[in-house]
């Protein structure tokens, strides 16, 4: 028998997906131009400045806008990307995760962090009442033991006793995701982002501060961020490998836990449904039309394609996607959001963030899919 088993997967994207570098794009590299959205490489446009003295005070001035008097030729040659934008320019853009080369790609890291929360949920609900009593304690307990970083650790207690106690014991040691292959630059785009608010009334606002929620969405607070759009089928792909050796000791805890990484992609679908449901009642209950029938035809593909796997990652991700607690129940929910401060009243959560287009709010961000290849 293979000691590993290893699986290449075609990334299929089915709605715009951001995993942040961390850095945040303003005017030194961003400059809105004849209603396009510019981003310029930092190396290539420095080299040209430095041989036009006039330019380069201007851009001390301005920014990267100073270019608009150079010709277009002149600026494609130090731009990355050019995109269509429609709204005012934008105070920043938060960047996508790129490798050395500028290339967009998807972290490994995001993907098994989207697969642990998925198992972590299906252990939830095996388990005994008892024990969900039991985890939740712990999880109070620590949250007592360090108040300055609760909610930094929540689930630090919980995950220990799901995944493993420790690196050395974790469970996803048997699972290991490469970062997927690089898309090309042509699928990376730059989209508003805005908070969708479902108020206690059953209403829909949208954020425009913390504790201030308008009717309005243009007057929302917006957040504009790189996203990977969808992409031609094959153009990203991501290596799976399984340590069947790994998994037959009892390192990893229990056969229980063990076999649950063997069923791992289940067990992600299962999760992804129960995630896409809710956020399909969410919809239904706001009017909004467009995340509705994404929702719709998500389902629908996910009972008809079974053998694809499903994951909702990046920072669009709420928190349903990125939390097992609802596995425990309404009221072990309350209990968390009651330690933690999260949010007031019900239902909850009441927000979510949604991508605009045109104006008008359409989809959710950060669904993808893996499709076994070959």
């Amino acid at each position: 028998m293979a000691v590993l088993e290893r699986r290449t997967y075609r990334v299929e994207i089915l709605s715009p997906v951001h995993v942040g570098s961390g850095q945040r794009l303003g005017s030194p590299e961003i400059a809105l131009i004849d209603g396009r959205l510019w981003r310029f490489d930092p190396e290539r446009m420095t080299a040209a400045l430095a041989r036009d003295p006039r330019a380069l005070d201007r851009y001390l001035q301005e920014g990267a806008a100073a270019l608009r008097f150079w010709s277009e030729s002149d600026r494609r040659a130090l731009a990355r990307y050019v995109r269509p934008w429609s709204g005012p320019p934008p105070r920043e853009v938060r960047e996508h995760i790129a490798d050395p080369l500028g290339r967009p790609y998807l972290p490994g890291s995001s993907l098994k962090g989207a697969i642990r929360t998925a198992l972590a949920f299906a252990a939830l609900q095996a388990a005994s009442p008892a024990q969900r009593q039991a985890w939740l304690s712990a999880v109070e307990q620590a949250a007592r033991e360090r108040p300055s970083r609760a909610r930094e650790f929540a689930d630090d207690p919980l995950m220990r006793e799901l995944i493993g106690p420790d690196p050395h014991h974790d469970l996803l040691r048997a699972l290991r995701i490469a970062d997927s292959t690089p898309a090309p630059l042509e699928a990376l785009d730059v989209a508003s982002i805005r908070v969708a608010v479902r108020e206690p009334d059953g209403t829909l606002s949208w954020l425009k501060e913390p504790g201030k929620h308008v009717p309005d969405p243009e007057q929302a607070f917006e957040v504009v961020v790189e996203i990977l759009r969808p992409l031609p089928s094959g153009a990203m792909q991501v290596e799976v490998e399984l340590d069947v050796f790994l998994l037959q000791r009892d390192t990893l805890g229990p056969a229980d836990r063990r076999a649950r990484i063997r069923e791992w992609a289940r067990l992600v679908n299962a999760f992804a449904r129960h995630v896409a449901e809710g956020e399909l009642r969410f919809g239904e209950s706001l009017g909004l039309e467009a995340w509705s029938a994404f929702y719709r035809r998500l389902l629908a593909r996910m009972q008809a394609e079974p053998d694809a796997i499903y994951l909702n990652l990046g920072w669009g991700a709420g928190w349903r996607s990125k939390t097992a607690a609802e596995a425990m129940g309404p009221e072990a929910v309350r209990r968390l959001r009651r330690l933690f401060g999260l949010g007031r009243g019900d239902p909850f959560p009441k927000t979510r963030r949604v991508l605009f287009e045109g104006g008008r709010p359409t989809l959710p961000p950060g669904w993808i899919r893996l499709i076994p290849a070959g």
